[in-house]
């Protein structure tokens, strides 16, 4: 708990200091200190196992598969397909880390390639970190937690000098994906519920203050969130994380997905869907991970299909409530406010997407 409280101080103080301009300038830092060090391991990695066909030779068929059988027990296909849907959208749509880095675009067009670089991103980590944890099942085979797989990696294959930069990288990524999360709390804080709710006559110094106050009682949160995440069993860490994640999801995939296709969906619904699908999402996650943990209780379905079943049922809420309750005055007054006529995406944006989408089905058909 001490490196956590450690990162989370410092990821702190970028965040208190700098704002969203130094948390953009870490997260290109650590983005291109962990794609070098990270396809250098991987190319080590390989060179020890003696080549890519040698390390095809020495693993199960299944490890080369992306699409697993519906009795795979850990990530069968229907899951994947239905459940993990649910999370892209809350993550990519709704997080304010995410959409506030994109609306901090120059235009457009920027943000619209920003956006399908971070997909390229995503890509990068098949041979980046999917491959090293194969390289390490055959390298180290003797090996118990799976979740130290990428640090054994490290120390046995990097030359001591090396471990230093290794461990600098990952403090980096660390600090970068922190400092944002604490800089869009802050900035939702300040500006969508004090600002408007509490002092809207508030002066710039006022404004920055309570960011500042927010960005601490933020960190106070993450370290008290980490020693709860670090109690849960059962789970390795990538698995603990995406349960999480599927969990925070279905409230706010379904109200994105209701409010931008459905011009019906009313502010009630909204309401409902955030507060009460916040608590019963999170409600049904406290038992999944703790109350009635998994690990010990088997009637539970797979947490991807728990994230599915949650936004069916929010979003078939949503619908009932928006078509019982109609909008009030004030929306039907102000719902063109809403209606904004975008420019059609560039030939450069569209050339960009559609080479994207060949490699994604490529990558599907091959490793199928």
């Amino acid at each position: 708990w001490q490196s956590v409280v450690f990162l989370v101080a410092l990821a702190g103080l970028f965040a208190y200091t700098g704002g969203l301009k130094t948390v953009a300038r870490i997260n290109i830092f650590q983005m291109i200190l962990l794609i070098v060090v990270s396809l250098l391991l991987t190319v080590l990695g390989i060179h020890k196992v003696g080549g890519l066909g040698s390390l095809v030779q020495q693993t199960p068929d299944d490890f080369w598969s992306l699409i697993r059988p519906a009795s795979d027990a850990d990530y069968p296909w229907y899951a994947i397909a239905l459940g993990y849907p649910v999370a892209a959208i809350a993550f990519f749509c709704t997080d304010q880390a995410m959409v506030q880095s994109v609306l901090g675009a120059k235009n457009l067009e920027q943000g619209q390639l920003g956006v399908n670089f971070l997909a390229w991103l995503k890509i990068l980590s098949l041979p980046l970190f999917i491959l090293t944890g194969v390289l390490c099942y055959v390298l180290f085979p003797d090996l118990d937690d799976p979740s130290l797989a990428y640090m054994t990696m490290v120390t046995n294959l990097f030359p001591t000098g090396l471990n230093g930069l290794v461990i600098v990288v990952l403090i980096a990524v660390l600090v970068g994906t922190i400092g944002s999360s604490l800089n869009s709390l802050s900035t939702v804080f300040t500006m969508d519920i004090y600002l408007k709710r509490i002092n809207s006559s508030a002066s710039s110094k006022q404004l920055t203050s309570i960011g500042r106050m927010t960005i601490i009682i933020g960190c106070i949160a993450a370290v008290l969130m980490a020693i709860a995440i670090d109690n849960i069993r059962g789970l390795n860490l990538f698995d603990v994380f995406q349960s999480i994640l599927g969990f925070i999801a279905p409230p706010l995939s379904a109200v994105f997905l209701l409010a931008v296709l459905w011009k019906r969906t009313n502010k009630l619904a909204v309401n409902v869907l955030l507060t009460f699908g916040a608590i019963l999402s999170l409600g049904v996650g406290a038992c999944y991970l703790w109350v009635f943990p998994s690990e010990q209780f088997d009637f539970w379905p797979h947490y991807l299909m728990l994230s599915f079943y949650l936004f069916v049922f929010l979003t078939f809420l949503g619908i009932v409530i928006s078509l019982t309750f109609k909008k009030s005055e004030y929306e039907l007054a102000h719902q063109n406010q809403a209606m904004i006529k975008g420019e059609a995406p560039s030939q450069k944006v569209r050339y960009a997407w559609g080479i994207l989408f060949v490699v994604m089905l490529v990558l599907y058909i091959v490793f199928k």
